[in-house]
Protein backbone atom coordinates (compact mmCIF):
# COMPACT_ATOMS: atom_id res chain seq x y z
CA UNK A 1 0.00 0.00 0.00
CA UNK A 2 1.48 3.44 -0.99
CA UNK A 3 1.42 5.72 1.67
CA UNK A 4 -0.25 9.14 1.52
CA UNK A 5 1.45 12.71 1.41
CA UNK A 6 0.46 13.69 5.03
CA UNK A 7 1.59 10.20 6.11
CA UNK A 8 5.17 10.65 4.48
CA UNK A 9 5.52 14.04 5.70
CA UNK A 10 4.57 13.23 9.06
CA UNK A 11 7.23 10.31 8.94
CA UNK A 12 9.77 12.89 8.01
CA UNK A 13 9.31 14.78 10.56
CA UNK A 14 9.02 12.64 13.29
CA UNK A 15 12.59 11.45 12.39
CA UNK A 16 14.07 15.00 12.11
CA UNK A 17 12.69 15.60 15.13
CA UNK A 18 13.99 12.61 16.46
CA UNK A 19 17.21 13.49 14.94
CA UNK A 20 17.19 16.94 16.89
CA UNK A 21 17.05 15.41 19.73
CA UNK A 22 19.84 12.49 19.70
CA UNK A 23 22.09 15.63 18.25
CA UNK A 24 21.25 17.39 21.27
CA UNK A 25 22.17 14.61 24.00
CA UNK A 26 24.33 12.82 21.97
CA UNK A 27 28.36 13.32 22.78
CA UNK A 28 29.29 13.28 18.99
CA UNK A 29 31.83 16.30 19.33
CA UNK A 30 33.57 13.95 21.69
CA UNK A 31 33.45 10.80 19.87
CA UNK A 32 34.96 13.28 16.33
CA UNK A 33 37.85 14.19 18.38
CA UNK A 34 39.05 10.70 19.69
CA UNK A 35 38.37 9.69 16.41
CA UNK A 36 40.63 12.73 14.63
CA UNK A 37 43.38 11.75 17.58
CA UNK A 38 43.15 8.53 17.37
CA UNK A 39 42.95 8.54 13.12
CA UNK A 40 40.31 5.49 13.35
CA UNK A 41 37.69 6.96 11.56
CA UNK A 42 36.99 2.87 10.96
CA UNK A 43 35.13 2.86 13.78
CA UNK A 44 31.91 3.91 14.41
CA UNK A 45 29.59 3.92 17.30
CA UNK A 46 26.59 2.31 17.92
CA UNK A 47 24.96 6.24 18.65
CA UNK A 48 26.76 7.12 15.34
CA UNK A 49 25.27 4.46 13.69
CA UNK A 50 21.61 4.95 14.62
CA UNK A 51 21.87 8.73 13.65
CA UNK A 52 23.41 7.75 10.22
CA UNK A 53 20.65 4.81 9.93
CA UNK A 54 17.77 8.06 10.58
CA UNK A 55 19.59 10.49 8.27
CA UNK A 56 19.33 7.58 5.46
CA UNK A 57 15.61 6.92 6.26
CA UNK A 58 14.34 11.02 6.47
CA UNK A 59 16.50 11.28 2.89
CA UNK A 60 14.93 8.40 1.86
CA UNK A 61 11.25 9.77 2.69
CA UNK A 62 11.97 13.03 1.65
CA UNK A 63 13.00 11.41 -2.46
CA UNK A 64 9.64 9.47 -2.12
CA UNK A 65 7.49 11.85 -1.13
CA UNK A 66 8.88 14.66 -4.27
CA UNK A 67 9.03 11.74 -6.55
CA UNK A 68 5.45 10.49 -5.73
CA UNK A 69 3.59 13.57 -5.47
CA UNK A 70 3.34 16.43 -7.77
CA UNK A 71 3.63 20.21 -6.61
CA UNK A 72 -0.37 21.06 -6.69
CA UNK A 73 -0.87 17.42 -4.59
CA UNK A 74 2.12 19.02 -1.83
CA UNK A 75 0.70 22.79 -2.00
CA UNK A 76 -2.32 21.37 -0.28
CA UNK A 77 -0.03 20.52 2.95
CA UNK A 78 1.66 23.91 2.86
CA UNK A 79 1.99 23.94 6.62
CA UNK A 80 3.59 20.73 7.72
CA UNK A 81 5.64 21.16 4.68
CA UNK A 82 6.82 24.62 6.42
CA UNK A 83 7.08 22.62 9.79
CA UNK A 84 9.50 20.35 8.09
CA UNK A 85 11.43 23.16 5.97
CA UNK A 86 11.68 25.20 9.88
CA UNK A 87 13.19 20.96 11.37
CA UNK A 88 15.34 21.34 8.48
CA UNK A 89 16.72 24.71 9.34
CA UNK A 90 17.10 23.72 12.78
CA UNK A 91 18.62 20.42 12.08
CA UNK A 92 21.20 22.24 9.63
CA UNK A 93 22.25 24.51 12.27
CA UNK A 94 22.53 21.75 14.78
CA UNK A 95 24.77 20.05 12.64
CA UNK A 96 26.56 23.80 12.14
CA UNK A 97 27.22 24.18 15.44
CA UNK A 98 28.40 20.95 16.25
CA UNK A 99 30.82 20.59 13.87
CA UNK A 100 32.26 23.96 14.51
CA UNK A 101 32.34 22.51 18.15
CA UNK A 102 34.03 19.51 17.01
CA UNK A 103 36.45 21.25 15.46
CA UNK A 104 37.29 23.55 17.82
CA UNK A 105 37.78 20.58 20.34
CA UNK A 106 39.74 18.57 18.15
CA UNK A 107 42.25 21.37 17.52
CA UNK A 108 42.35 22.29 21.63
CA UNK A 109 43.29 18.28 21.85
CA UNK A 110 46.11 18.31 19.15
CA UNK A 111 47.04 21.33 21.41
CA UNK A 112 47.29 19.48 24.26
CA UNK A 113 49.04 16.55 22.77
CA UNK A 114 51.90 18.69 21.17
CA UNK A 115 51.99 19.95 23.98
CA UNK A 116 52.52 16.43 26.16
CA UNK A 117 54.85 15.23 23.89
CA UNK A 118 56.61 18.72 24.17
CA UNK A 119 57.10 17.87 27.80
CA UNK A 120 58.14 14.47 27.29
CA UNK A 121 60.80 15.11 24.88
CA UNK A 122 62.50 17.36 27.77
Amino acid sequence: MALSAVEIIDEVIEVSELLLTLLDTSGIEDESAKLALNNTADETSPETANLLSLIAQREKSIYQLFESFTAEELQLHALKLQTLANLDNQLVNKVNSTQRSAKSEILQLKKNRKAINLYQKL
